[in-house]
């Protein structure tokens, strides 16, 4: 919870500006080192200053400017939000800033789910964004302003978003307590997850998972075990209670239940890459794992380099329809989300051989059997495909996929060990220009990463 203490030594971070008798303003000077890893000339600084924080003790209120501070972001020393650019929060005291120590003393004062270290660009805290996110899309206003002064609502002539200090503390205090949940269920599946994983290799008993009487938790832990979600009439009831408060709120209801499922899909995320670890290291047939990106279609994203949607799995790209069994079956037919542009997607198991076990010359090494044939394999899809794609748009009534460049793509086995095997495997496949060619542990690698972006440095984590 460090990263919530504002620091002790603000000198050279922040400058302190009154402007009068009822206007001081505070500006963030980005450091040497942050700018060197911004790639910004490291004395640049003074001229990059950008302002956080405006005290206004005429209107009574603190305005928040969130910036992006981290050096790696692309938007660095830019606004925070898409939409939101300025948080207003009303104060009681009359004492204006007017040196550095006064502006920390008054971040201290900031009501609870708001950063309160400068340096990391203010605004409400990661676990919060969702209120933001709500504000966004409910309304075109650039001013959230947190009111101890009337209802929600929203003034558009103003272009503010005003919530009531009730609401506001309403919403953080659900939002910890899913939150809350979603950490207790995960908690509790690895440790019998562990523990029951270790205890089938020695003999001893299994354990049950504690699934808790919440009915969230409860949810949450079942997607973790990767069983059937509770009956419909048991999620119409947590929908229910979930959403008892939320119906004065009107609209807002939508965002909460997006919130919840956001909440679990992010919680059942490691539960994802465990199985998919997990399913790695045993030899599983194909349709294994055609059941498996059937389960996680997203999973596809990850071998492409632009969003795709399935089409079909199993499609008969050589048939009349998609849905009739023909002479050329690819395992899954997907389209570029945005130009309806296909693609094909050929999968084999991670065990298949990539390179010939025996060098064709000294240090270098062939493409086996299985990789040539699958590539043969997955250009004939493609040619039946072109060839039929008029007759099989018009009989599976499918008018919104096209053939203008169509995309294939293989997953096959695994990175092969040995530099020579390594290099030999790569002058190969960045030649093949018509096959992209995947393997198992890259789209591992490439899951694990999405993951970590997902989840941040914990520095972003503020008190709950």
């Amino acid at each position: 919870m460090a990263y919530d203490t504002p620091p002790l030594d603000p000198e050279g971070v922040l400058d302190c500006e009154v402007r009068s008798a009822e206007i001081t303003e505070v500006f963030l000077i980005p450091d040497k080192e942050r700018l060197d890893q911004a790639g910004i000339d490291p004395n640049a600084g003074a001229n990059l200053r950008v302002r956080l924080l405006t005290f206004d003790a005429g209107n009574g209120w603190i305005t928040i400017e969130p910036k992006n501070t981290l050096p790696q972001h692309v938007e660095f020393l830019q606004s925070k939000y898409r939409q939101i650019e300025h948080i207003r929060i009303e104060t009681s005291g009359e004492h204006l800033p007017e040196t550095v120590e006064d502006v920390i003393e008054a971040l201290f004062s900031l009501p609870p789910a708001f950063t309160k270290n400068p340096e990391y660009g203010l605004g409400l805290a990661k676990d919060y964004r969702f209120i933001i996110y709500a504000v966004e899309k409910l309304s075109d206003c650039t001013v959230l302003h947190i009111t101890s002064v009337g209802e929600t609502r929203i003034d558009a002539d103003e272009g503010v978003f005003y919530i009531s200090e009730r609401d506001f503390d309403d919403l953080r205090r659900k939002i910890n307590s899913i939150a809350d949940l979603g950490r207790t269920a995960a908690l509790s599946v690895k440790t019998a997850t562990a523990h029951n994983k270790l205890a089938e290799k020695v003999g001893a008993p299994a354990i049950e998972v504690n699934a808790g009487r919440h009915p969230v938790r409860q949810m949450i832990t079942t997607k973790l075990m990767g069983e059937e979600v509770m009956a419909e009439d048991e999620q119409n009831a947590v929908i229910h209670m979930l959403s008892q408060s939320a119906k004065a709120m009107g609209k807002k209801q939508t965002e909460r239940l997006a919130k919840l499922r956001s909440d679990i899909e992010l919680v059942t995320f490691d539960a994802l890459i465990d199985r998919f670890e997990e399913m790695l290291g045993k030899e599983i047939a194909e349709d294994r794992w055609q059941e498996f990106f059937n389960e996680n279609p997203f999973v596809l994203n990850m071998a492409f380099g632009y969003p795709v949607t399935k089409v079909q799995d199993q499609a008969s790209v050589g048939g009349r329809k998609l849905s009739r069994a023909g002479e050329t079956i690819t395992d899954f037919l997907v389209k570029n989300s945005l130009t309806n542009n296909t693609a094909i997607f050929e999968i084999k198991t991670p065990q298949t051989e990539v390179l010939s076990k025996r060098p064709f010359r000294n240090g270098v090494y062939i493409p086996s059997s299985d990789l040539s044939g699958s590539i043969n394999q997955a250009l004939d899809q493609k040619y039946q495909f072109q060839k039929q794609i008029a007759a099989i748009k018009d009989n599976s009534r499918l008018y919104d996929i096209e053939s203008y460049a169509v995309h294939c793509c293989l997953l096959i086995g695994q990175t092969p060990d040995g530099d020579d095997q390594k290099k030999s495997f790569e002058m190969f496949r960045h030649n093949s220009k018509n096959v992209e060619i995947i393997t198992y542990d890259e789209l591992f690698e490439k899951l694990k990463q999405l993951r970590s972006f997902i989840a941040e440095d914990d520095r972003e984590l503020l008190e709950l």
